[in-house]
């Protein structure tokens, strides 16, 4: 029988969250900070990159950002017709958020437009296989591990440390004004979408997963949730050493 879990306190306070979520979280933070705090971001925040690098960061990125969409679809498809508080939200955050990441990926393909990199290049480039890692992962997480782990996965993992880095990018207007004023605007628009400051996205997911899986969960769902969430900092990492 799932103890169930159904959160009180604010969203965005980690201490809202039963303590198995909050040492899954804390367990994973030294991973998740190898991504934001990979050298790459830093340069592209400081306009440091070159045209090649910042080329690659684009067409490696694209599978993940194209897929999105696709990832939360075999998500929802989980969903059977019992419902429970979990699946409920999850139902709802899952269908209004598709839309939204298809969107995202125009906004992308507006960002890798200002690099003179087309969707058509990003779709039919070939580069090294480890720079896909992070994509193949997800759509086997998404495809089929467990609603609770692959959400993790990626609503959780993905979308917050997207937050992080492009948060980080956009703290400096250097990049901004890199761009003419013609189309800095278009150029900018996914990375001050996702740079988080206030976003609720991977807290919403998290708040799925810890209600989904309840207060006292099995090991070895604790084990799921915390490997996906691992694995998706590292395959991260992975694609990012792929672009320097």
């Amino acid at each position: 029988m799932v103890e169930s879990f159904c959160r009180e306190g604010d969203l965005k306070d980690i201490a809202s969250y039963p303590r198995w979520v909050q040492d899954v979280v804390g367990e994973t933070l030294a991973v998740r900070q190898e991504v934001t705090g990979h050298p790459l971001f830093a340069a592209m925040r400081d306009n440091r990159l070159n045209e090649r690098e910042m080329r690659a960061f684009l067409v490696n990125g694209w599978p993940v950002i194209d897929q999105f969409p696709q990832y939360m679809g075999m998500n929802l498809r989980k969903l059977g017709p019992h419902e429970t508080p979990g699946t409920r939200m999850a139902r709802r955050y899952l269908t209004r958020n598709i839309r939204i990441e298809q969107n995202h990926a125009d906004y992308w393909v507006d960002w890798a437009a200002a690099h003179d990199v087309s969707r058509e290049a990003m779709q039919n480039a070939t580069g090294p296989s480890l720079a896909y890692a992070l994509s193949h992962w997800c759509w086997k997480s998404s495809s089929s591990d467990s609603l609770p782990a692959a959400i993790a996965a990626t609503n959780f993992a993905i979308e917050g440390v997207t937050g992080d880095w492009s948060t980080l990018v956009c703290s400096s207007g250097v990049l901004e004004s890199s761009y003419p004023e013609e189309i800095r605007k278009r150029a900018m628009r996914w990375l001050k979408m996702h740079a988080h400051y206030d976003d609720a996205h991977p807290w919403e997911a998290l708040d799925i997963v810890a209600t989904l899986l309840g207060r006292a969960p099995q090991a070895q769902d604790v084990r799921d949730v915390k490997r996906s969430i691992t694995y998706s900092y590292e395959y991260f990492k992975v694609s990012l050493d792929c672009c320097c």
